[in-house]
């Protein structure tokens, strides 16, 4: 007679350790009986804080302004003080971005410029050479007018 392998001994002892086990994961944790007490905050001076914000919506891309915010984070990492020393790697991250975006509007400026310069030499070189086309087809136009030579004879020697 074949044997029920769910009905042995070992197999409910093992279905009843693992419905144990599930419903353990599945209730909610407990409650820790302290709660962690908060990271320490660094002490900030707020006009350096203000100072820093205020460099933020200068260095705007859109709407700010990128040399007032190039001087206020040269002057707040010229400040020597701890609440300002605490801001500096955040004002050095943003000088160095403010400072790479004038770079380019430079550059792009300088670029937009060329690019005139040379749509316009285009359009000159265009000019000239339909003007100089016209004058080749007038002066084609001009031969086929012209009544035909009759042919020379050469002279003997």
């Amino acid at each position: 007679m074949p044997v029920d392998f769910f009905r042995t001994p070992m197999l409910r002892s093992m279905i009843v350790t693992l419905a144990l086990g599930l419903g353990a994961c599945a209730s909610p944790p407990k409650a820790s009986p302290t709660p962690a007490p908060p990271a320490p905050v660094e002490p900030r001076s707020d006009a350096a804080e203000r100072q820093l914000q205020q460099a933020i919506q200068a260095a705007h891309p859109r709407t700010g302004n990128p040399a007032r915010a190039r001087t206020l984070l040269e002057a707040l990492l010229a400040a020597g003080d701890d609440a300002s020393r605490a801001l500096h790697p955040y004002a050095r991250a943003l000088l160095d971005q403010v400072t790479e975006r004038q770079r380019l509007d430079a550059a792009n400026l300088r670029l937009t410029q060329q690019l005139e310069r040379t749509g316009q030499q285009l359009k000159d070189s265009q000019q000239r050479g339909e003007d100089l086309q016209r004058k080749v087809d007038a002066l084609a136009d001009i031969e086929r007018r012209l009544p035909a030579r009759a042919p020379t004879r050469a002279v003997p020697r």
